[in-house]
């Protein structure tokens, strides 16, 4: 699969390249012509840069080629390339480390837009898709569950959601569970990403679950209200005709980051938005207040962390633009391990893809779940 855009970087991620030759004259980049690495002068052209690569998402050990033009012409061996420490980059440029790299041009006065290139230890390869013709896609929620180790009710929500798998609705969610908030001090679940979603949704107390971003709310109540309410609420939004994108995805990892490649494929004419979650699960936790059984003790699909710059208000990633009926969109996501506490191969990669609802609010579409160094092709409606 050929990845031609990508949009997944997480804004506290600095890395540093072996191949890079740092700056240190001093002096602002571009001022000096004789810094062009193509010992081009530019000639007389000005006016805004433009910086493309011919890819933004490789495998360790290939390089990618910058273009750059200026008002139309191209401008590239008049240019100076930078990473985002202002250290020189060669073009073509081929990386010594996984992650991501922000790079721009400058040429005199004028600055490039920016553009970053994820690096994959390995390149995940999305399965091919069996009916191409086909889009009706299988519907699937995002349910989530704000929980924290010092909720004596949560484990009985935890029940509860082991029942709710038990229906027929348990092939129409995905399961995140949020350990952040009032009741999180010292959880082993707690995150970054997870504080902003709880920020986010600030649900009004614990156990709390959320269908999708704004879709439903519902309590905690007595096992066979909650059922009721859960089947009303995924029965109100679950198209079973089929949803309005599918999602086809791969995903490997290691001890240093966790690498999704995905496919979109529309059977709506919208915007959508794509983001990529990184769940763990297994996760111990022996001072689970209230817990009766020792799978009390075991978090499962916590959140970890989201691609992009997230924030409370925003865990919904970036604009894709609009894909008309049976276009497909490719993408790519490298979800950095933060704690060296995290298992990398307990992990899995939520993605989901929203659209505005009847409220002007970005809200889920669709969404689909894989674990680490597993695939899942198009979910059809059987």
């Amino acid at each position: 699969m050929k990845f031609t855009k990508f949009f997944a970087m997480l804004s506290c991620v600095a890395m540093a390249f072996a191949a890079c030759e740092p700056v240190d004259d001093g002096k602002t980049p571009g001022d000096n012509p004789g810094d062009n690495p193509g010992g081009g002068t530019g000639g007389n052209t000005t006016g805004e840069l433009t910086l493309t690569a011919d890819k933004t998402a490789i495998e360790l050990g290939e390089s990618v080629t910058f273009t750059v033009t200026q008002e139309g012409t191209d401008v590239t061996k008049d240019v100076t390339l930078y990473d985002a420490d202002l250290n020189k980059l060669s073009n073509p440029y081929t990386p010594t480390v996984s992650g991501a790299i922000n790079v721009t041009a400058t040429k005199g006065k004028y600055t490039s837009n920016t553009v970053t290139v994820t690096i994959m230890a390995q390149m995940p390869q999305v399965p091919a898709d069996p009916q191409p013709s086909n889009l009706a896609f299988n519907h699937r929620a995002v349910v989530i569950d704000h929980t924290g180790v010092n909720c004596g009710y949560c484990p009985g929500m935890t029940d509860k959601l082991l029942a709710l798998a038990n229906t027929e609705w348990h092939q129409h969610y995905n399961e995140v569970t949020c350990h952040a908030g009032g009741m999180a001090s010292g959880d082993p679940g707690n995150s970054a990403a997870a504080t902003a979603l709880n920020q986010m949704q600030a649900p009004d107390g614990y156990p709390n679950i959320k269908i999708n971003f704004y879709t439903a709310t519902v309590g905690n109540y007595g096992q066979s209200v909650f059922l009721n309410y859960m089947a009303e609420a995924l029965g109100a939004y679950i198209k079973k005709d089929g949803a309005d994108v599918g999602i086809a995805m791969a995903v490997e990892g290691d001890s240093t980051n966790i690498y999704c490649a995905a496919q979109v494929k529309a059977k709506a004419s919208k915007e959508y938005k794509v983001v990529a979650w990184l769940l763990e699960s297994n996760i111990y936790s022996p001072n689970q207040a209230g817990a009766t059984k020792d799978y009390h003790k075991i978090y499962n699909y916590a959140l970890r962390n989201i691609s992009g710059e997230y924030s409370r208000n925003n865990v919904a990633g970036e604009s894709i633009g609009v894909l008309e009926p049976g276009q497909t969109y490719d993408c790519a996501f490298t979800l950095p391990m933060v704690s060296t506490k995290w298992n990398w191969e307990n992990m899995g990669v939520l993605v989901i893809v929203s659209a505005k609802d009847a409220n002007n609010r970005w809200d889920v579409v669709n969404s689909a779940y894989c674990p680490v160094k597993e695939s899942k092709a198009f979910e059809y409606v059987e």
